[in-house]
């Protein structure tokens, strides 16, 4: 994981992206519950409704530390790889992150301090009611079109 760290940190971050939209991402981990079952970590911006998930993973093998590095190493690898797209205008750290979990927010900010990244990204935010609201949907709009696409 150590080069996917450094890739990282070696991002631009810059607090808007494709000129206007806030750099601001959440990440949540959704089951997805058709077979075979698994756990997508999913990344929003709520401002553009921009979508990005990392996975599939089976998540309920993993435990305690394990369990948040892979959580990291998605989280990372998805900006790293430009959320999939490859395109190096894309490769850019967050401004900001938070997550639908409190508990996540502090075991992923704990790993990211003890990587040393950035300071100012070190901290996970926990999202607000509206934005939550904005993740789910996006989720169910996911989970239909998987759902739709396992008929």
């Amino acid at each position: 994981m150590s080069d996917l760290v450094t890739a990282f940190k070696s991002l631009p971050r810059q607090q808007f992206i494709d000129g206007n939209i806030a750099n601001d991402w959440v990440f949540t981990i959704r089951h997805v519950p058709v077979s075979p079952e698994a756990d997508l970590i999913m990344l929003v911006n709520p401002a553009s409704l921009e979508s990005h998930c990392e996975g599939p993973i089976d998540l309920s093998k993993l435990s305690g530390m394990e369990y948040t590095r892979v959580i990291v190493y998605c989280i990372l690898n998805a900006f790293v790889s430009g959320m999939g797209s490859g395109e190096a205008q894309r490769k850019v750290a967050p401004w900001t992150w938070k997550t639908t979990d409190e508990k996540l927010a502090q075991e992923v900010s704990g790993l990211l301090k003890a990587m040393d990244i950035d300071k100012e990204i070190q901290v996970i935010g926990f999202v607000d009611e509206q934005t939550e609201k904005i993740v789910d949907a996006q989720w169910d709009d996911l989970l239909g079109t998987i759902q739709r696409s396992m008929a």
